[in-house]
């Protein structure tokens, strides 16, 4: 199979017809990346060129490509976009979709910071415009450029297209994308996606002569703060504490009197009440990272305000004190663009809690040698730009062997400290202190944080019982197989 584009001379269709399997194509293009402004595909340009396709390719090796894009063109640039970022800039710069019925091609423009926007896409109703063509000529071989970036209404094109009928194309699902804007990485949750709808106008013979979009689609819209100040930087930590190694990196902390935000898993935290309230002695904070690390995308509503209400509770319980940051488990970045990960983030919003990100990751967890996560660090941090901050550092101080961050943290803090950086706690890149990040529990909560205390001092005593009869249990097998060996020996 080969793909050829359209009205390119170049291009020997009838060539490739007599040597190829099949010809894809690709008819769309008709103006460009890099070209003049103008319908990407208008009608009666795509029904020529197909036409003039046929003509030279069999009918049963003609495959057409069809396309569901649109083309940004501003100034001496031209960007392509899919059908899901043409509707969220039409949105945001509130400019109206029109129909071109010459080109059955939708279109709008604006002007952002002195400069203007012409933008041209081929959305459902162009496809199926294109699609009864196509019937009429006899083709039924179809192709997508590009999946993913289609209006998600060429599906339901696609399937009227192979088994009759006419498409319901008025009801726009609310966009998978994600609009992100500022800058940093403590993130807020703005907004959530809505739904559009359109009015089409359709023939006798079902072409859409006329398309109004009634209301635009929107994703979730996640605003980012904290990267105001470059020089400012947050050293964080997930999935302790740990009995070994959150004790030796408060050791580092304290020695260069530097805060630490703790991110804690509950059931580790539940036998460590001490190294909680060593973490807030020192300058530090604590933050919610659930209470057994799942994978909160997969986790239903109840489940995850369990895993997010256990945890603070136990927290409160033990230190006196409420946390207001979140950060979910198997967090990769500061900019959730999913669903699946944007759910747990708004859901601790709902909570009252505030989700902190990240852009500096050595992935220390996956033990690189301390060298590499120093490097990883500094390196990140020095390409923080002002779109894409680098003020939150992620390490792990629980999880496994930690003895490479412990190591690699002193030449982290004292190389950044001597270029100029100061190290706060991730609350201080929004300004708000570790008292309003970890305040007190109001006083009409004490009865029950006091019941909690009781609760899980004797869910520790619980587990520690528990581990204690599993090595029993344990150490008595090994002990009766060694003797039942003995004997054996002995029989023998």
């Amino acid at each position: 199979a080969v793909t050829v584009p359209a009205e390119d001379e170049a291009w020997p269709l009838a060539a490739f017809g007599q040597v190829a399997d099949r010809v894809i194509f690709m008819a769309y293009d008709q103006h460009w990346e890099g070209g003049t402004p103008g319908p990407i595909a208008a009608q009666d340009w795509f029904v020529t060129q197909v036409e003039a396709a046929l003509r030279v390719i069999p009918r049963d090796k003609l495959v057409v490509a069809l396309g569901s894009y649109a083309y940004d063109w501003h100034g001496d640039d031209t960007d392509a976009l899919s059908i899901e970022e043409a509707w969220l800039a039409a949105h945001d710069s509130q400019a109206p979709i029109t129909f071109d019925p010459g080109s059955g091609n939708p279109t709008f423009a604006y002007e952002e910071d002195g400069q203007h926007h012409a933008i041209w896409m081929m959305d459902a109703a162009t496809s199926w415009n294109q699609l009864r063509a196509l019937k009429k000529l006899g083709i039924d071989d179809v192709a997508l450029w590009r999946l993913g970036s289609e209006d998600p209404g060429f599906w339901a094109d696609l399937t009227a297209f192979r088994t009759g009928g006419t498409p319901d194309l008025r009801h726009i699902a609310s966009l998978l994308n994600t609009d992100v804007s500022g800058t940093g990485e403590i993130l807020r949750i703005t907004a959530t996606p809505t739904d559009g709808q359109r009015v089409l106008t359709a023939d006798a013979d079902g072409i859409v002569r006329d398309e109004r979009y009634v209301t635009l689609p929107t994703p979730y819209v996640v605003q980012r703060t904290g990267g105001a100040n470059p020089k400012l930087l947050a050293l964080t930590f997930d999935d302790g504490p740990d009995a070994t190694w959150t004790p030796r990196i408060l050791d580092v902390l304290e020695r260069a009197h530097v805060p630490g935000t703790f991110f804690v898993i509950g059931s580790n935290a539940l036998q460590h009440p001490a190294l909680l309230n060593r973490i807030i002695a020192g300058g530090g904070e604590i933050g919610n990272h659930s209470y057994t690390h799942p994978n909160m995308a997969t986790l239903g509503p109840n489940e995850t305000m369990l895993e997010l209400n256990a945890t603070q509770r136990l927290v409160q319980a033990y230190t006196g004190r409420e946390m207001r940051l979140f950060r979910a488990p198997y967090f990769g970045d500061a900019e959730p663009t999913t669903a699946d990960e944007l759910g747990p983030a708004l859901a601790a919003q709902q909570a009252g809690y505030t989700v902190v990100g990240l852009h500096v990751d050595p992935n220390d967890w996956q033990r690189p040698g301390a060298d590499s996560i120093y490097q990883q660090v500094i390196d990140q941090v020095h390409a923080g730009t002002a779109e894409n901050s680098a003020n939150i550092i992620l390490l792990h101080d629980g999880g496994g062997d930690r003895s490479e961050t412990v190591a690699a943290l002193p030449r982290i803090i004292a190389t950044l400290r001597a270029e100029g950086y100061r190290f706060v706690p991730a609350s201080g890149l929004i300004g708000v202190t570790p008292a309003q990040a970890m305040p007190p529990v109001p006083d009409h909560d004490l009865w029950a944080v006091r019941t909690d205390v009781a609760v899980f001092v004797a869910l520790a005593a619980i587990t520690a019982t528990v581990s204690w009869l599993f090595y029993l249990a344990i150490s008595l097998g090994i002990a009766r197989a060694v003797m039942m060996a003995g004997l054996a020996w002995i029989q023998a």
